[in-house]
């Protein structure tokens, strides 16, 4: 049999991105960074006076990983809620020849905006405008329908939840349900930032992807010291095939199909770690996953990558 090096392994890893087809699923939100220059300080506050120079906005939430998949070369289907506002007017122009896009309009909802300010090379202010309730049954409904139809040409399902209200308890029940009646791995990333956890509802999830603070409120006792232990836990807890923690500057830990993996971090340069943990995730979708190790390490690669640049703007995929 013939051998193939790493090397090899990774560019057939990074070349199959282009036949993955993956459908992402969950809410999305804009970025708005501002940056100005500091000329002094205001006249009816003691704050800095700012003079704007440049506004960049770029999706966010699952629109952050939407343009990581695609500008690796994957094909996308990408289902989300917008709101009925001037905002979500944005996502009109969303577009790329590889991207199927469908989003349903919640005419109660406001769109998720977070607005960043900076001058000076530091961050001066974030102001986010986030309405988090509910779909009501009638969208649940016309959500879970889209999820039918589009699943049988996916090869994987792929849910990022912020908890802004679209992923409601009957909507993550039936999308596990949905996986495993049509055979598709289903990776889960939940968030913990402004509710509490619910990683309890993705029980029998194929793959859940965890920070270290997320791994710490499934389990407890999560120790980095004891990594394949905590791992095991939150599995068995879970019932879920595979666990991925993330561990930042230190890589990442693995329990994958019963075998322990340990990824090293790749150095660079940061500038900037918002959106690290949704390349991550990008990535690993088009990952191969008879192959975990190589695809964990171009992973690891592509979300150090994501750090080097300002604001959510995915790298290019030639730096990979």
């Amino acid at each position: 049999m013939k051998k193939y090096s790493i090397a090899c392994v990774k560019k057939y890893i990074i070349n199959s991105f282009r036949n993955k087809k993956v459908l992402l699923i969950g809410d999305t939100m804009l970025d708005v960074y501002i940056y100005g220059d500091i000329i002094g300080e205001a006249l009816d506050a003691p704050v800095p006076e700012v003079e704007e120079r440049k506004i960049s906005v770029s999706p966010g939430g699952n629109g952050l990983i939407a343009n990581n998949i695609l500008e690796l070369g994957g094909k996308l289907t990408f289902i989300s809620i917008v709101g009925d506002d001037a905002d979500a007017k944005f996502y009109d122009e969303f577009a790329h020849k590889n991207l199927k896009k469908i989003f349903l309009v919640d005419k109660t909802r406001r769109s998720t905006v977070k607005r960043r300010w900076y001058a000076g090379g530091k961050k001066l202010l974030q102001v986010n405008k986030v309405d988090n309730h509910y779909l009501i049954p009638s969208l649940e409904k016309k959500l879970l329908s889209y999820i039918k139809q589009e699943v049988k040409k996916a090869d994987v399902i792929v849910v990022m939840d912020p908890q802004h209200g679209m992923m409601t308890r009957r909507v993550i029940i039936e999308i596990i349900k949905i996986a495993k009646k049509h055979k598709k791995p289903f990776y889960v990333d939940a968030q913990i930032s402004h509710r509490p956890s619910n990683h309890h509802l993705y029980k029998w999830a194929d793959t859940m992807f965890l920070n270290q603070n997320e791994a710490k409120v499934v389990y407890s006792r999560f120790d980095i010291k004891k990594l394949q232990d905590s791992l095991r836990a939150i599995q068995k807890k879970l019932r879920l095939n595979n666990v991925i923690v993330k561990l930042g500057a230190r890589g990442s830990a693995v329990l994958w199909a019963g075998q322990f993996i340990r990824t090293s971090p790749y150095k660079v340069k940061t500038v900037d770690v918002c959106g690290a943990g949704d390349a991550f995730l990008a990535a690993f979708s088009l990952g191969d996953r008879n192959k975990p190790e190589e695809s964990l390490e171009i992973a690891n690669k592509w979300a150090a990558l994501s750090t080097t640049i300002h604001g959510t703007i995915p790298p290019k995929r030639k730096m990979l």
